[in-house]
């Protein structure tokens, strides 16, 4: 048995191909095309293409969550000039009247001129979607949850903060799914999971601290209840639903490359903040991980900072984990 996993990223978009003992059989990757969602399209079908000679059950598309697509055009936080000075945190987790490195789902919707042109969907739903041949109308939770239009307490979408902002009547379902929903089949009969945000479906299996070092540094911290602090939104964290249904709080910022000292002293205090345990064990996975983790240790904080084995692709190893376990559960 083996999953294809999808990866769609900013700035790349990669598939690998997992066999059931979670080893990599064969991966692919090419520059990502953000223009147009054609252009989108085009690039997972080129990297799906380098896997038609094997065989595989399921494919489990991943993304980015601040991109939205909508009548034939994404839309992106940077499109979106103005600036909301309502303060949501409490209610969705995102700090929407503060500057920060990177918007939300949210800033993308309020680029819209208009909602009645079908559904409004995060990148990986809408290449689910594509790969079955199948208008899509619903949510999966870890981008929903990451989007900052989520109450995040009720699970259900703050239908008053959108409509105030002019979003009325909503571009999607009121109803979620599961990332593990499958929503139909290729061609070629492979099931299609609906798929997920590709920061929330790490810690289903392994739910610690961790650091993704990438094109944008994330920085993350499970948690069990949902507590959102005045301190924290200040500084734009931002809290999150994972695949499994728990909360992680997080921080995505643009960093030096090579990361710098102050950089490193930043993501340390981003901890603290966080309140992560004195002597937690973070993981630093991701592009650069393994350079990063003994980086930051040598900087002699309170955590222990250490890359896991095949720190570069730990992420999509825990997500084929999940796609495994969802595959059982539908046959």
């Amino acid at each position: 048995m083996q999953i294809l996993v999808l990866d769609i990223g900013c700035s790349f978009t990669k598939g690998y191909l997992f066999n059931n003992s979670i080893e990599i059989v064969k991966e692919y990757k090419i520059p990502t095309d953000m223009s147009t969602p054609d252009s989108f399209e085009k690039g997972v079908r080129e990297v799906i293409s380098m896997f038609d000679n094997y065989t595989y059950q399921a494919i489990f598309p991943l993304s980015f969550g601040e991109g939205v697509i909508y009548n034939n055009t994404v839309y992106e936080p940077t499109h979106n000039k103005a600036f909301m000075t309502e303060d949501n945190y409490c209610q969705v987790g995102t700090a929407t009247d503060v500057e920060r490195d990177i918007g939300s789902a949210f800033q993308s919707l309020l680029t819209f001129k208009t909602y009645t042109e079908g559904p409004a969907l995060p990148v990986s739903t809408y290449i689910a979607s594509r790969l079955v041949n199948k208008e899509i109308y619903t949510w999966e939770l870890t981008h929903a949850g990451n989007s900052g239009m989520l109450n995040i307490s009720q699970r259900q979408w703050a239908v008053e903060l959108l409509k105030k902002y002019k979003c009325d009547p909503l571009p999607f379902s009121t109803e979620f799914m599961s990332s593990a929903t499958v929503v139909g089949k290729t061609e070629r009969g492979a099931l299609v999971f609906g798929g997920g945000h590709d920061h929330s479906c790490i810690s289903v299996f392994n739910p610690k601290p961790i650091i993704i070092a990438g094109t944008w540094v994330v920085i993350s911290h499970p948690e069990i209840a949902f507590l959102p602090r005045p301190d924290e939104k200040a500084m734009g964290v931002r809290w999150t639903i994972t695949a499994h249904g728990s909360f992680h709080k997080q921080l995505v910022k643009r960093v030096s490359n090579p990361i710098t000292l102050h950089d490193m002293e930043y993501i340390i205090s981003i901890f603290e903040l966080m309140q992560v345990p004195d002597q937690s064990e973070i993981f630093v996975i991701g592009g650069y991980g393994e350079e990063l983790a003994p980086e930051l240790d040598k900087l002699k904080s309170q955590f222990h900072f250490v890359a896991p084995p095949d720190a570069e692709v730990y992420q999509h190893r825990q997500t084929a984990k999940y796609a495994f376990r969802a595959l059982e559960l539908q046959t």
